[in-house]
């Protein structure tokens, strides 16, 4: 990004937690502004025009695109950490990369050599695989959004036409920049990640020659060859000639995804000049690997969540319990809501301080807090976590003490006594959680955390790190299979790893995750992994053998978030929690829902969890609008 320019009279020098402290530049959309953290971390921050959150419905669409824009996996990406529509400057806030763009450095100094253009196609496909492995589609992918960073090139303002289309402009507006938009795009049609590939492929031509593929004269001209005429590729080295002019197909069908793309270019052989080696920059072998697993299945899985982050709530498992049975009762709230927080509830548990069940909630206010499960009153003071936002909680047991464990953004885990609130000393270090597991390895107290790049066992009382698998993964589990314990990820390559939890051995072959949470159960004595689709449907695949296990669940009318699972007097039960605003019961034995959806939430439902007070099995979900809520089961 160009270096910030001071700020101008009547600029905000504050929004939120962010102290602004320069200019960036300015747009159609907005106006970018360097800004800090509290902790001194630089970010950028866009102000987004209020005209686009006008329609009745564009805060949940609003947040629905950037939660699936915070689990863009960050290698080649600037990730998108926080967002908020509730002040009078609605803002998203992203990585700041110290870096020009391509735009700028093209414009500058020409068009790039072939062993810079070679890291560039690399890298940018990547990001773009990421990108649309998270359901997102760029809108506007053009040099001026690729920067140029000391770690090679990441892409930025992914999903923003997307979010600000979600929030209110009409789906038939053109957005973009007509030198890189793609035929449907200039049509008025909505824009596929197949129009992103076409943008890509206009963006190398521009870093190849010096000029964009269908030229940059006047608009009218370029749109029309856009639309009706063949690109103009004979100065682009012949070794990507080939793949541009497939990218730059009129048919949007005819193009390749973007993970065909990546591993087209990694694979590739030079059809003219001498071979040169492979065109995977070794920056990129390890952030590639998750995507180019996927790539080489020949597709990319959608995966529902998250959080990613960046920020996406957590759904909490609840252990196996036997249950009563379902009685009159189901579905009645108890209490009143807990509302505590000042924004939405990210990652919920449940747990018994001293003698008094509580529910465990985490906020985007960067909070924990306590609260009576059965009354919604709150329980001592809020507790503040140094994390950009917290993704998960969990407890634990360190010697008899009940140990609160929670895992976020920048902090890595921070671990706190769930009485007293005293914090633990820990020796983990910083860094990104996406999700966690508190389980036991050997007789071990220990906690397994999702991130970026790798999925690791801490042991639980020193912070060591007694192993580290697989790549990034966007939730977690343990479970025992075939007599060893065994970790289970819904992995950021969109398929479910299984690894041995002493040696780190790959278990069996990973299977398509239907998306990107995750909980485990038991059903006629198999092993299964339940997580909701795209589709919107609940989703029960065999543990061993990613084989489905009867058929969908459907019910839920927009994205179902959260995931738990449970017992019910010897059923197993799946609990789950949607975009639509309401939590479902599942019986997995009988593939039937348990009663009707329980409502009460203003906005969706971030995280669900089962408990147990006095006999009764009671259903607690945090939500959106900041609450807590419980209903009998």
């Amino acid at each position: 990004m160009p270096p910030p320019r001071p700020l101008r009279p009547g600029d905000p020098e504050q929004l939120g937690e962010y102290r602004l402290t320069g200019l960036i530049g300015e747009g159609g959309q907005g106006t970018v502004f360097h800004g800090e953290t509290a902790t001194g971390t630089p970010v950028a921050v866009k102000v987004l025009h209020a005209r686009f959150f006008e329609r009745a419905d564009a805060e949940r669409r609003f947040f629905n695109e950037v939660a699936a824009a915070r689990r863009v996996a960050e290698f080649c990406t600037a990730r998108v950490i926080d967002a908020d529509i509730t002040h009078a400057r609605p803002y998203i806030v992203s990585e700041y990369v110290d870096g020009e763009s391509l735009d700028e450095l093209v414009r500058r100094e020409g068009p790039r050599d072939a062993g810079a253009l070679d890291r560039l196609a690399v890298g940018t496909a990547a990001a773009l695989a990421a990108v649309h492995r998270a359901g997102i589609v760029h809108r506007d992918f053009k040099p001026a959004n690729v920067l140029l960073g000391a770690d090679g090139p990441r892409v930025i303002d992914f999903g923003i036409a997307q979010v600000v289309d979600a929030a209110g402009t009409e789906a038939s507006r053109v957005q973009g920049s007509p030198a890189y938009m793609s035929p449907e795009q200039l049509a008025g049609r909505r824009p596929g990640p197949a129009s992103d590939v076409f943008s890509w492929a206009v963006t190398l031509s521009f870093a190849a020659t010096g000029r964009p593929a269908f030229g940059n004269d006047s608009i009218p001209a370029v749109m029309n060859r856009i639309m009706h005429r063949e690109p103009d590729l004979a100065e682009v080295p012949a070794r990507l000639r080939g793949v541009l002019r497939a990218c730059l197909a009129k048919d949007p069908a005819a193009r390749p995804s973007a993970a065909k793309l990546l591993m087209t270019l990694v694979h590739l052989e030079d059809e003219a000049d001498q071979p040169r080696g492979r065109l995977l920059p070794r920056w990129a072998l390890g952030a590639l690997a998750a995507v180019t697993v996927a790539a080489a299945g020949a597709a990319i899985a959608i995966p529902l969540w998250p959080r990613g982050p960046a920020v996406v709530p957590a759904a909490v498992r609840a252990a196996p319990m036997a249950l009563a049975t379902v009685g009159p009762g189901f579905g009645e709230p108890l209490g009143t809501p807990f509302a505590g927080h000042t924004g939405e509830v990210l990652a919920l548990a449940t747990a018994t301080a001293g003698e008094l069940p509580v529910a465990v909630s985490a906020g985007r206010d960067g909070t924990v807090r306590l609260s009576d499960v059965r009354t919604g009153a709150a329980v001592g003071r809020a507790r503040t976590v140094g994390a950009l936002s917290i993704s998960a909680v969990a407890l634990g047991d360190l010697g008899g003490r009940q140990v609160l464990v929670c895992g976020g953004y920048g902090r890595g885990l921070w671990l706190s006594d769930l009485v007293t609130g005293r914090a633990i000393g820990f020796g983990g270090r910083p860094g990104d959680v996406l999700a966690l597991a508190v389980a036991s390895r050997e007789g071990q107290p220990v906690v397994v955390t999702a991130g970026q790049h790798a999925v690791q066992v801490i042991d639980l009382a020193t912070g060591e790190v007694l192993l580290a698998v697989g790549g990034g993964a966007s939730d977690v589990a343990m479970s025992r299979m075939g007599g060893r314990e065994i970790i289970v990820t819904a992995a950021l390559d969109g398929m479910v790893h299984r690894w041995d939890a002493r040696t780190g051995e790959a278990v069996g072959r990973p299977f398509a995750a239907p998306g990107s949470r995750l909980a485990l159960a038991e059903v006629n004595g198999r092993p299964v992994v339940v997580s909701g689709a795209p589709d919107n449907t609940l989703r029960v695949l065999d543990l061993e053998t990613g084989a489905p296990v009867g058929e969908p669940y459907p019910g839920h009318t927009d994205r179902i978030s959260a995931v738990a699972t449970t017992v019910l007097d010897g059923r197993p039960l799946a609990v789950t929690g949607s975009w639509d605003g309401t939590v479902r019961v599942w019986d997995l034995g009988s593939g039937r829902p348990l009663g009707g959806p329980l409502s009460g939430p203003e906005g969706w439902v971030t995280s669900v969890a089962v408990t147990e007070v006095d006999g009764v099995p009671l259903l607690v979900a945090g939500s959106r609008d900041g609450t807590v809520r419980t209903w009998r089961l």
